[in-house]
């Protein structure tokens, strides 16, 4: 941590000139609104459900928010965008949160919020020509390892209309608000170094023209230690475009192989890359890893004031000859428009996730598959937390959410959600030992001000993990303070 905050002393001192940052990260879900409803309105154009979401998508966004002729709803999502696009253009900047919660959310959605009972960040940020840079770090009472963290500490460069990186960068894949099936951020970002395509262009070219605006991302990323095979590896790449207007399909693929004593050399690479036959998949321990490939879709329209948006998505373990079976599914609606005619506008959606592997070819149901490996015992985990959903393996959520977002930019948010848990009792599910049905409700309010934006959320549960012949309710509070510079 001294050498981060020397470095950004340091950084801070240096006179650059100006170049808006690379994407916008996870986590906002009013930004991640604004985006939706822009999106519907085609003022926004090409693939949006892969986060981090490159500010080259919005190449129209300064045009929008200065558009009188624009619905008062429209106008105010753009005018919202913009002012986190100008702070992004600073050539050097930064953010600080502190959260206290006195017990963290049970589902960790789009939203994010305290991965501990205390969560304070600082980052800093500087831009030298083609480079992005960011310095965070932080501490967390109780986490898993070091209290201490250097989350959000990465660098982006440019090449062109490409973006190559390094570092604790936190990705969201797929349509999901709830969660998602592949990568969200319900881990800790891992270290991994990757590129991705910014502007979602076209391709010019006969028969793929089709394909219309298309995007490409694709990382390495290291798992660590504290488990079965330390630092082992995640190659993950996602191919996403938007063939018509308002519709997105993202075809998705994680593989986990190596670490210590784990082959490791081009030829096991290969075959989990290829999976030419049944090299991917021997069923013994001389299969080169575990892996995950899907495929999310969305689309989103504008029916009169009203923004609708219909997604789903499925992931899977790989089989034979790269038939992919054995899925987890997702889907769900949402649905936005203005109230009245100064700015304000409502929301509200629908999703349902179910991470009990579901066999499409026989129709049977397959306990421990998702997530989960006969090999790598610990699976798609980092820091013992999925990198896909959070509510883990063997387990489905009902969630329903609403928000209000005023003329100040208040916004009101509540949520119910429905968890079934551990539905086959498995003894490594990471959220509870045993089955739990949970009912959640929570109730929230964020209130930007000249000195930060402010959140106080109140959580309600009829029940609580790892708690077998007993139902214990709970109470939450949960207080955060951001602030941008």
């Amino acid at each position: 941590m001294r050498w981060s905050l020397l470095m950004a002393a340091a950084m801070l001192s240096v006179s650059a000139p100006a170049l808006a940052g690379p994407w916008i990260e996870p986590g906002d879900v009013q930004v991640r609104e604004d985006v939706e409803r822009l999106k519907a309105a085609r003022i926004i154009n090409g693939p949006t459900n892969a986060w981090p979401l490159p500010w080259a998508v919005m190449s129209d966004l300064a045009r929008a928010a200065d558009d009188a002729q624009l619905p008062p709803d429209l106008r105010a999502a753009a005018q919202r965008l913009q002012r986190v696009a100008e702070l992004a253009d600073q050539p050097n900047g930064g953010e600080a949160t502190v959260t206290y919660t006195d017990r963290p959310a049970l589902i960790r959605d789009f939203g994010a919020g305290a991965r501990e009972d205390f969560d304070g960040e600082l980052r800093v940020t500087q831009q030298l020509g083609n480079l992005y840079i960011s310095l965070g770090g932080g501490y967390r009472r109780h986490q898993l390892g070091n209290d201490w963290h250097l989350d959000q500490t990465y660098a982006a460069y440019k090449l062109g209309n490409w973006a190559v990186y390094g570092g604790f960068v936190e990705h969201w894949w797929g349509p999901g608000n709830s969660g998602s099936l592949l990568f969200s951020t319900s881990a800790r970002p891992f270290p991994k170094i990757g590129f991705k395509r910014l502007a979602a262009h076209p391709i010019d070219f006969p028969v793929l023209r089709w394909l219309g605006p298309w995007r490409f991302d694709m990382f390495v990323g290291d798992l660590g230690n504290r488990r079965d095979f330390d630092n082992a590896k995640v190659i993950a790449m996602r191919f996403d475009f938007a063939p018509a207007p308002g519709l997105e399909i993202g075809l998705n693929r994680a593989l986990q192989l190596c670490g210590d004593n784990r082959p490791c050399g081009f030829n096991t690479i290969g075959k989990a890359l290829t999976g030419f036959g049944n090299a991917d998949n021997t069923g013994t321990p001389n299969e080169p890893g575990n892996q995950i490939a899907g495929f999310d879709l969305s689309y989103t329209t504008r029916i009169g004031p009203v923004t609708a948006r219909l997604y789903g998505e499925m992931e899977a373990e790989d089989e034979d000859n790269i038939i992919i079976d054995k899925f987890a599914r997702m889907a769900g609606a949402k649905f936005s428009g203005p109230l009245g005619g100064g700015g304000a506008s409502w929301e509200l959606g629908g999703e349902w996730t179910d991470t009990y592997a579901w066999e499409l070819t026989t129709g049977d149901r397959k306990p421990g598959i998702v997530y989960r490996n006969f090999i790598y015992f610990d699976g798609f985990t980092y820091r013992d937390q999925p990198i896909g959903n959070s509510v883990d393996t063997d387990s489905e959520l009902l969630s329903f959410d609403a928000a209000v977002t005023d003329t100040a930019n208040r916004r009101y948010y509540g949520s119910f959600r429905k968890a079934k848990l551990n539905i086959t009792a498995r003894a490594d599910h990471r959220l509870s030992a045993n089955p739990e049905n949970i009912s959640i409700g929570t109730l929230g309010v964020m209130v930007p001000t000249q000195f930060g934006d402010l959140r106080l959320e109140g959580r309600y549960m009829n029940d609580l993990p790892g708690t077998p012949g007993r139902s214990p309710n709970a109470i939450d509070f949960e207080a955060s303070w951001r602030t941008r510079f």
